[in-house]
């Protein structure tokens, strides 16, 4: 079974959601009623899928049958982690700026991955695509705001 499709689509779909928060303020559109405002909906968002990543990197340690040199449990511990301290015990331009370095830390580790034969190139394009809309945005939100 060719999974493609389905986590290219999925990637997209979970970076979209950072690129609403981004621009819709340029069109008026400064918070959605109670989930309120959306620089602050992104930083929520961002840490979830942040969490969500770190997740899979988990999955991959459990799952890859072969030694991976890099202990992708300690590894995503310390980047969540920063995330989430960032998140709860400082202010909000500085939980999305961490936000913003995680996802590329996180990105710099699955290139490993990839150099290393764990994952395969279609999957790390995709994920450079998603992680560029997310910081792009993110970036934006932090420039904007």
């Amino acid at each position: 079974m060719d999974d493609r499709r389905i986590y290219s689509a999925l990637m997209i779909a979970g970076a979209s959601p950072f690129l609403a928060c981004a621009l819709l303020p340029a069109a008026g559109i400064n918070s959605f009623g109670r989930l309120g405002p959306l620089n602050e909906l992104a930083a929520d968002y961002g840490l979830a899928i942040l969490c969500f990543l770190t997740g899979i990197h988990w999955a991959t340690q459990l799952y890859e049958r072969s030694p991976i040199p890099i202990n992708l449990f300690i590894g995503s511990n310390v980047v969540f982690l920063a995330v989430f301290i960032a998140y709860v015990a400082s202010s909000l331009n500085w939980a999305l700026a961490t936000q913003l370095i995680a996802f590329l830390l996180l990105l710099a580790v699955d290139y490993q991955l990839m150099r290393r034969e764990v994952i395969t190139q279609h999957y790390l394009s995709m994920r450079f695509v998603a992680t560029a809309v997310a910081c792009f945005s993110i970036l934006f939100i932090l420039v904007s705001g």
